[in-house]
């Protein structure tokens, strides 16, 4: 025990006395600060937007409201846009879907830059809209644009790992006074395990003292604890990973260059090289471009739908909604062409979903061809592992396009049965169109 805290020590002034490293171990916090700031910066904006938004939102109602009212006293006459339309109602209601961001992103900003984190949505809309991302159901794509906590902990932590160890044992090897430590009743590889251990302490105690405080700052332990400590633990086995190849590098090397040259070729491959070959590979495995695809078939059959005739819009729209046939207006033996037409919609979004289906399982596809090849590219998978632990990765906007389908789906079906029921929309059915959307 004693000769462990002596190490320890020794260790400790070492440190002190080496500039470089130092310097480079100031450099990392540094770095660390920044990206937690950058993320910190994103989720505040993020926030800022969506009460901008919801605000917004909150004004357009109060002025529908105020026109309904304007009508019913016969004040204000109909607009072309009739709101007493079920059409125009569901229209004038605005509604977003949010990607409300977890405090957790303040660690790792992941796919959040790329894809979008809200969307207006109407009866027309889709998962895949270009207002969401050009590309958005890449899931190979690596987030690694912006210098967040998340990108300087992969791949500048084991560089500092690098510096902090490279020359221990070494410099006892070049100057051929190795043996003689060992004289010391230690072994030499007892004697590396606590030198490592004073670094791989260092490091994971700055580091929680850093987490720690940018947590507490926006609410994490409030909102998401547990993500949070799966996340400090998950760092923490990425250290001991790095830690423990560099230990066997340093017991099994002949000296300090020796020692530089194979951590820096082990970073190269795991950092650099293999997941740029994972990239490549999955791109000749899956080489289409989904997205482009979707456009093109979705404008092709979209314009073959408009092309129909009423008659033929009201035999498709029974056949994809059976239960339209209980309504009054399917009653109704005389054709009512404005119905009908208010209802194409319907029949565009049973089109998207079947091509968006198509691409998600192609989508699904990728990732799975992506996970396979996690134990030869650990490197990405860790990264791709605390994205999920931020809520940033490709599932979280998966279920977030899942989550617009779902207003999408509701408002053609509020849309279809109150229009196919011929129901008049005063300022109380909107208030309760309102609220389905909230």
């Amino acid at each position: 025990m004693n000769t462990s805290i002596q190490i320890f020590r020794s260790e400790f002034v070492h440190l002190i006395r080496s500039p470089f490293k130092a310097i480079s171990l100031l450099l990392f916090i540094f770095a660390v600060i920044y990206g937690c700031q950058n993320g910190l910066s994103h989720f505040e904006k993020q926030n800022i937007e969506i009460n901008t938004i919801k605000s917004k939102n909150e004004e357009s109602i109060n002025k529908m409201i105020l026109q309904y009212e304007a009508i019913e006293n016969g004040t204000e006459e109909k607009p072309r846009r009739d709101p007493t339309s079920p059409y125009w109602a569901v229209w004038n209601t605005p509604s977003h879907a949010f990607k409300y961001p977890s405090p957790m992103m303040v660690f790792s900003l992941g796919q959040s830059e790329q894809y979008g984190y809200y969307k207006r949505v109407t009866n027309w809309s889709s998962r895949f809209d270009n207002d969401l991302a050009e590309e958005i159901a890449n899931p190979e794509r690596l987030a690694i644009g912006t210098l967040d906590f998340n990108f300087v902990f992969t791949y500048l932590s084991p560089i500092l790992i690098i510096i902090l160890l490279f020359n221990i044992g070494g410099l006892e090897r070049d100057l051929k006074f190795d043996h003689l430590v060992y004289l010391q009743s230690i072994s030499k590889g007892h004697w590396l395990l606590i030198r490592f251990s004073f670094y791989f302490i260092s490091i994971v105690v700055s580091l929680c003292i850093l987490l720690f405080s940018y947590s507490f700052a926006v609410g994490v332990f409030e909102n998401d604890s547990s993500n949070f400590f799966g996340f400090l633990f998950t760092i923490i086995l990425y250290l001991l990973f790095w830690f423990t190849i560099f230990y066997f590098i340093n017991y099994y090397g002949k000296g300090s260059s020796d020692y530089a040259v194979k951590m820096i070729s082990v970073w190269l491959a795991l950092c650099i090289v293999i997941p740029g070959i994972v990239h490549q590979v999955t791109s000749i495995v899956y080489p289409l471009n989904y997205m482009t695809d979707y456009l093109d078939v979705s404008r092709e059959q979209r314009n073959k739908i408009f092309d129909l005739s009423s008659d033929s819009l009201e035999i498709k729209l029974l056949d994809e909604f059976p239960w339209l046939k209980n309504t009054l207006y399917a009653a109704d033996t005389t054709l009512n062409s404005s119905i009908v037409n208010r209802s194409v919609s319907g029949l565009v979004n049973v089109l998207n979903k079947n091509v968006s289906l198509r691409i998600e399982n192609s989508n699904e596809d990728k990732n799975q061809f992506i996970k396979k090849l996690n134990p030869l590219n650990p490197v990405t998978a860790f990264q791709n592992q605390l994205n999920a632990l931020t809520h940033t990765d490709y599932y979280a906007y998966l279920r977030y396009r899942d989550y617009i389908q779902t207003i999408i789906d509701k408002k053609i079906e509020l849309i279809l049965k109150d229009s196919w029921n011929k129901i008049t929309v005063d300022k109380e059915r909107y208030i309760e169109y309102v609220e389905k959307f909230q």
